[in-house]
């Protein structure tokens, strides 16, 4: 019976030579990571505003439930940004992550539906909620707690 060949193991450790990750790379990832999560929460927000069904004559009410899904979506890019980002990214990271998300869903909703001056408040609710986002993560990160 012939031995058994094995793949050689590399003993040394590995050496990290690649650079970090400029911050600006960072927005990109935060906005993709606030898409991601905001996605099932509009639609987990569609559900309840029509089994609501009193929210037609309510579009305040609507505006405020999904506000609040963008909002949680930007806390979640915000702490991916603050948690998992290179030296040098913060909060700072965070808010134009959010920012940027929110441009990109403006843009995205006047082209669909035409202009609109509720579509300007995504910047109301994904900004601050990603800068606090971004304000933990890097808490966690720097285990200032």
């Amino acid at each position: 019976m012939e031995k058994k060949r094995r793949l050689p193991v590399l003993k040394a450790p590995l050496e990290e030579t690649d650079d970090p990750r400029p911050p600006w790379q960072w927005l990109g990832f935060g906005a993709l990571g606030i898409f991601v999560v905001w996605l099932p929460l509009a639609w987990a927000t569609t559900v309840l505003v029509t089994r609501l069904g009193g929210l037609d004559e309510a579009p305040v009410g609507r505006m405020l439930l999904f506000g609040l899904s963008l909002a949680l979506a930007s806390l979640a890019g915000g702490y991916l940004v603050g948690r998992w980002g290179t030296q040098g990214v913060g909060v700072r990271e965070a808010a134009l992550a959010g920012l940027a998300a929110a441009i990109i869903a403006t843009a995205l909703a006047w082209g669909a539906v035409g202009f609109s001056l509720g579509a300007l408040l995504t910047v109301v609710f994904a900004v601050p909620a990603a800068a606090l986002g971004g304000r933990v993560g890097l808490k966690k990160r720097t285990g200032a707690w």
